[in-house]
Parts: structure tokens; C-alpha cells; sequence
């Protein structure tokens, strides 16, 4: 994953391509903690249990874990070195802005954010609605000067749909049968 890491330098909102079938909780592992020394960890999830997030990550290998249930995925952990917060209303994109900057201006350094998925999202807000809000979480993302990675799957979607949101982020990493394949957008850079 070294490479994968290597081709996605200087990107900090990642599309993450991956067809339902799944294989994609390696990559998306090493995006979470591949990088920096102990960074702190944010999981966002729709369908996931909190404690399956954190299970997903080496306590030892990062910094503060923190966990954003949304809809009927239940935020409950034993665990209590994490934390936790529900958002109780999928469509309620406001409210889940509001917790994700909470967490991002709580978690000082080195922030990686899951967000999962996009798919699961689209389900309870229309595309537009949606972008919108990526638009502004993914400018949170960079204020904070963090990390995320989006999980969707493109196969749920029209491709116009999947264009429209890959137009908001830096790379996009497709998984498919073989190794995955990284697209990076230019970034314009400002001249003294």
C-alpha cells in the first residue's frame, strides 16, 4: 500500500471506488493510518456498527478515535477511550455537518476521516442535495488540513451522478480485480 500512498501525495478528499462485492477495508485502512505518527481517526458511517469501525483499526497504531453513527447503526462501544455520536436522521446533512466539524476542530493533528459510504447517503438525499453538502464538508476537510476518503459504489449509480461527485475531490481510487487505480486531479497552485 506504500505506493498507493505514494501516488495519492499532496490529496486530502479521496473518492474511494468500490463495487459492492467489497475489498476494499485494506485499502481503506491504510488511508485511515498509512502516512502520519498516531493520527487521529474519524469514522462517519451509515450502515456500519461503531464497534466494527474501531475493530477495524490498531488502538496502539493511532491517536484519538472518534465515530459518527448515522440512521439505525448503533453507536454503543464498550470502548470508552472512543467517541461516539449519532445522528439519528439520514437526511439530516446539517446536523451530520455540524458533528464532523465538531470532531475535526476537536481532533487537532493529523486527522483521517472514513466517510461510509456515499452510496448509502444518495439513498436518503438526491444528488444535488448531496453535493452540496460534500462540497462543504470536503472545504471543512481542507480548513482542518485533514484527510478523507469517501467510499462509493459506482456501479449504484448513473455514471452522470458519479461524475458530478468525483468533481469535488483531489483523487479517485477505483478497486476492482487487480491493484487500484489512482486518478489525481491537477490543483492549481497560486504564483507569488
Amino acid at each position: 500500500m506504500a505506493g498507493l500512498r505514494t501516488q495519492l501525495d499532496g490529496a486530502t478528499n479521496i473518492l474511494l471506488e468500490e463495487p459492492s462485492i467489497g475489498g476494499g477495508r485494506e485499502v481503506c485502512t491504510s488511508l485511515l493510518v498509512d502516512g502520519a505518527a498516531e493520527p487521529n481517526v474519524l469514522f462517519v458511517t451509515f450502515t456500519r456498527q461503531a464497534s466494527v469501525c474501531v475493530g477495524q483499526v490498531d488502538d496502539e497504531s493511532v491517536g484519538n478515535i472518534g465515530v459518527i453513527t448515522v440512521g439505525d447503526a448503533s453507536a454503543e462501544i464498550e470502548d470508552s477511550g472512543v467517541v461516539t455520536e449519532s445522528v439519528s436522521t439520514p437526511s439530516d446533512l446539517t446536523g451530520l455537518g455540524i458533528s464532523i466539524g465538531q470532531f475535526l476542530s476537536e481532533f487537532d493533528d493529523h486527522v483521517s476521516v472514513c466517510f461510509d459510504s456515499l452510496t448509502s447517503m444518495l439513498q436518503y438525499v438526491d444528488v444535488q442535495t448531496a453535493y452540496e453538502f460534500l462540497h462543504a464538508i470536503t472545504g471543512q476537510i481542507y480548513a482542518a488540513d485533514a484527510r478523507a476518503h469517501f467510499h462509493m459504489d459506482p456501479n449504484a449509480h448513473d455514471d452522470q451522478d458519479v461524475a458530478a461527485i468525483a468533481s469535488l475531490f483531489d483523487a479517485r481510487v477505483t478497486l476492482g480485480d487487480g491493484e487500484p487505480t489512482v486518478h489525481t486531479r491537477e490543483l492549481l497552485e497560486s504564483e507569488p
